[in-house]
């Protein structure tokens, strides 16, 4: 088994904030990424991977599904693929916590194993719970990485953890349907199913609008107000996306800046940083 991590540090450990990445050889599709902010705050954002966050320490705050939740000590977070979120520290101690990031293929893997069903939709219950088994199992995993662990162990307990929140809290979402009774949705769906294949073009707002039959100006309302964020902004999140899993395969910074759609490395640098909290370099470190 092989464990590795990378820190990432704006000022000293100590005081600043820090990030550490782990993976485990033989285990595709799980990352655990430990991070305390005292600075840094996240821009509303998304991943295109399950994280389940343990708060251990300090107080933090996001928004997610439109209201701002409180992350205390001891409660865990659960944000799904696709989920729009910020986050920020709330209190001079700053804002540490544990996360597992669940690749989709993973977790389905996962799922299947424990003989749960694996839609193609999945959402999460809340963004936010307190859940005193859930944590106690967070907790338990979180503290043995202190030690070298074989890979039946991790798997282990990566497998209680999810028959948990199988469990408790899971529920099968429906997809969003093309065809809807208003025009808007419609317009807003296929425009980010565009965006996701397509996320390295040089694309224009009025060929978006095209596409779809909408005025540019309209898209554009219709959009932030259906997804979030503006359409320019989804397609740098699903170029941050792209590009980390393009690192995270071993292709080099300024080729995966190239094939996901960025300028150059710098600005890569700038997005992946915005969107993950540490660069692109401090990531492939783990």
């Amino acid at each position: 088994m092989a464990q590795s991590s990378s820190t990432s540090s704006n000022r000293s450990k100590d005081i600043g904030d820090s990030v550490r990445f782990a993976r485990f050889e033989g285990l595709s599709g799980l990352e655990i990424m430990s991070a305390r902010w005292v600075e840094h705050s996240f821009a509303p954002h998304s991943h295109d991977f399950y994280a389940v966050s343990l708060n251990r320490g300090g107080y933090g705050a996001f928004h997610c599904r439109r209201e701002l939740h409180d992350a205390a000590p001891g409660t865990c977070n659960l944000i799904g693929p696709g989920e729009l979120h910020t986050g920020q520290p709330v209190d001079d101690r700053g804002w540490s916590y544990h996360n597992l990031y669940i690749e989709s293929t993973l977790m389905t893997a996962l799922l299947e194993s424990l003989d749960a069903a694996a839609p193609a939709v999945l959402t999460f219950r809340a963004p936010l719970v307190r859940d005193p088994v859930l944590a106690a199992q967070l907790r338990h995993l979180f503290t043995s990485l202190r030690s070298p662990l074989s890979l039946l162990h991790v798997e282990t307990a990566l497998m209680s953890i999810i028959r948990r929140v199988a469990a408790e809290h899971i529920e099968c979402a429906r997809s969003l349907p093309v065809a809807t009774a208003r025009r808007e949705p419609r317009a807003v769906y296929r425009v980010k199913e565009w965006l996701d294949v397509h996320a390295e073009e040089n694309v224009s707002i009025r060929a978006l609008a095209e596409l779809v039959g909408l005025s540019p100006h309209y898209l554009v309302r219709e959009f932030h107000r259906h997804v979030g964020v503006p359409p320019h902004r989804y397609q740098k999140l699903v170029r941050v996306n792209r590009a980390r899993r393009l690192l995270a395969a071993g292709v080099p910074i300024s080729q995966a800046a190239y094939q996901a759609g960025f300028y150059d490395q710098s600005h890569l640098n700038r997005c992946f940083k915005e969107t993950m909290g540490v660069t692109p370099g401090h990531y492939v470190a783990a």
